[in-house]
Parts: structure tokens; sequence; C-alpha cells
């Protein structure tokens, strides 16, 4: 059995019910600005009361008690009562800016006078830094999940709200993606180690068990910045797992785990693989009919049915579609529209006068892949210009390949 299911089984043993809990989670893809008042607000106004008390987890941190306190005074800002803040000792790292030695800190989660607080506690932040941290503090093995972990469990599936950015995203699903940068993870096997945090910025892709917070599939972030979209579809085709969720920088997804709804809050997007239908090879690696959709901030979507939930106002560019130019295909600097979600909406379903996008990953070795978009019947996007914002499309049902090649470079 696939040692990723079979974790799998053993986690939904450890929670039964979070696939109807009553709970919600927070994900957001990393670089969340303090100025961001759409995600602060989604985290205060989704716990269950004004006066819900929050516990701030700073494990995955280098700096746990620094960058908790951070995140501490941002809430205050937000109004949040400072009494109701509460920096579980929790963490893997000592804190150079204090006098105490934080790492002490690494078994706390079998305490059982520190479980029985988070009775009290309806809000959760993981702040960022190495997921890693993150489960060797609190899910290190698997079948002996740590007390705390199953308190956070009990919590979730009673109505609280667990929240975390970056690496506190990562770890919400199960499996969840350690290491490993795109093109690495298209061209090498995966590796069978963790090797620090450097190769979670270069190096093949490393799977690791989660803490199986979001039942839906796999969590990636910091997601179009950089560059995660091959990492997220080599993670899919490794582990059969259906659906990948990825969140861009400054952005959250707010999962209602009662209702089975996500919905998008912050500057840029939520992108959703679906591998249903994909055909994956390996030796070289290549992926066929996949599709692929992109929630812009203020959508909604139901997870049940995988269908976006429409606003009145919504208004499909298909048919209507404001430009008419023939698209380059390629890649390079020289070419406009790298975010993804402008990418498949100036370039293909915003644009009468094409069909296929197709951009092209390479080394100066000659090794690359080509991404391949299509516009297919049930393809869909959507335009809005939001004060104060850029413009967004929110895309739906894009048909989408990998395709192994050889590039020569000569210089004239």
């Amino acid at each position: 059995m696939n040692r990723f299911i079979s974790v799998f089984i053993f986690l939904l043993a450890m929670a039964p019910h979070l696939h109807a809990a009553k709970g919600k989670l927070l994900i957001v893809g990393g670089a969340l600005g303090a100025d961001n008042q759409s995600v602060y607000q989604a985290f205060i106004n989704n716990l269950p009361s004004a006066e819900s008390k929050i516990a701030i987890v700073p494990a995955a941190s280098g700096k746990p008690v620094t960058n908790a306190n951070k995140f501490r005074q941002d809430l205050i800002r937000y109004g949040v009562s400072a009494e109701n803040i509460f920096i579980l000792p929790l963490a893997v790292r000592d804190d150079p800016n204090t006098k105490f030695d934080e790492s002490s800190w690494r078994d706390n989660a079998a305490q059982p006078a520190l479980a029985r607080q988070l009775q009290d506690i309806d809000g959760f932040w993981f702040i960022g830094g190495d997921q890693m941290r993150i489960l060797d503090s609190l899910l290190d093995k698997p079948k002996q999940p740590s007390r705390l972990y199953k308190a956070m469990l009990q919590r979730l599936n009673d109505g609280a709200l667990i929240g975390g950015t970056s690496a506190g995203a990562a770890m919400m699903s199960h499996p969840m993606i350690a290491a490993g940068d795109s093109f690495s993870a298209l061209s090498s096997v995966p590796a069978e180690h963790y090797y620090g945090m450097e190769s979670q910025e270069y190096g093949a892709l490393y799977l690791h068990h989660g803490l199986g917070f979001f039942p839906y599939g796999i969590i990636d972030q910091h997601f179009d910045r950089k560059a995660r979209l091959g990492r997220l579809i080599r993670s899919l085709s490794e582990t059969g797992i259906d659906k990948g969720y990825a969140v861009d920088e400054d952005t959250g997804m707010l999962i209602d785990l009662h209702k089975n709804t996500l919905e998008v809050v912050g500057m840029a997007n939520v992108t959703i693989v679906n591998a249903k239908q994909a055909q994956f090879s390996n030796k070289p690696f290549s992926a066929k009919n996949l599709s692929l959709s992109l929630l812009a901030p203020g959508d909604r979507y139901d997870l049940s049915n995988d269908k976006l939930i429409k606003n009145d106002d919504t208004a499909s560019t298909v048919g209507n579609e404001y430009a008419s130019g023939e698209p380059h295909q390629g890649a390079g600097l020289a070419l406009p529209n790298h975010r993804l979600d402008q990418l498949l909406g100036y370039e293909l379903l915003d644009n009468a006068r094409s069909e296929e996008v197709r951009r092209y990953s390479f080394l100066e070795n000659g090794k690359g892949f080509r991404y391949r978009f299509r516009q297919v019947k049930d393809s869909d996007a959507y335009w809005r210009y939001r004060s104060g914002a850029r413009d967004q499309y929110t895309i739906l049902g894009v048909k989408m390949d990998i395709e192994p090649v050889s590039v020569a470079i000569s210089e004239r």
C-alpha cells in the first residue's frame, strides 16, 4: 500500500468526523502583509465569538517568540484583546533574541496539562518557517500522535478555527509538500530524505506526512511567485491524490469544513488542479488532461461538487473577449502576462483568436518542459476590476498538459 495512503487512513481514524467537522481553516500562501486587512479580518471574524481565545503556534520558526509576538501585535492592532492571545510553548529551535532556550519546548506536545489548556482555545495560528519542524513537534510518528495534536483535532471538530501561513499552510494537508522546486520535481525522481530548508527552493520534490486538517487534497503555497505548478502536479502523480489546492502569497483560502466551501481572501489567487482524468508517465515525466481553475479574491467555491458559487454580477469573457490578437508561444522575460491568471485570461480565455497557449521551462543544458494550456468546451473565465487593486480573472476548466522537450541554444 502507498505509504501516504496508509498514513491517511490512520489520520482519518484519528479524526473520524473531520469531513463533517464544525470548524474552519484559514490557509495563507505566505508573505502575509501586516496591512492585509482582509486576511486578518477573515481570521478574526470567523472565530466562534468576539471573546475567543487564540493560541499562536511558533513551532515552524527559527525565531519562535520573536515572530509569534509580531503576529500577536498584528492581532491586537486589528482589535483582538491582548489577554485573549496565548503563545503556545512549542518549538524546536532556540530564539536568539531571547534569554530563554525555546528548544526546550520540543517535547511539550506530550504534556497533559498543556493539552488540557487547549480546551478553552477557539483559534490557532501557525506561523511560517519550516513545515518539517511542525511535524517534528506535533506528529513526528503518525501512529503515536501527540496529546496536543489530538486536542487540536478535537477543537477543530468542535468548531474552532485553525489558520496558518507558509509552513503553517503546507502542513494542513496530508500528504504534505516539504521541499522541491518545480523544474527539479519534473526532471528528477522524488527525494527519499529531507535535506533542510534550502531544499524547499532548489531540489527534488520531497513529500512527507502532514497534519491532515484539510481533507480535500494537497496544499501548496508561495505558489505563483515561486512557480510551483510543476511540483504540485508531480505531487499528485506520486501520491494518487486527485486534487491540489495552491495559494498565492498574501492570499488566503477560508475553508468551512461543515459547509464544504472555499472563499478566497487577500490579494491574489487560489489555484485548483484536478487530476481525476489525468494520465501520467515517468522517465521522462509527462502529464496529460489535467484540469486547471483559478479563483480570485471574493470568489466562493463549493468543494463538494467542484463548482464556483456565482455572484449575480458575474459575466463570462467567453464570447465577449477583450483581445483578438494571435498570442506568442514561447518563454522568457520578453513575453507578457507572467502571472498564471493573467496568462490564462488575457492570452487564452479573454482572447478571441486563442485556443491554446504554450509556455516553456528549460535549462541551458537543453532539458525542458512544455506547458500546454487548452481552452475546451467547458472552459470559462470571469473578469473584474477591484478598486485599489489590479484587474482579476477567475478561470475555470482549462485543460493542461506537461510534455518533455529538448531545447537547443545557439549564440549568433
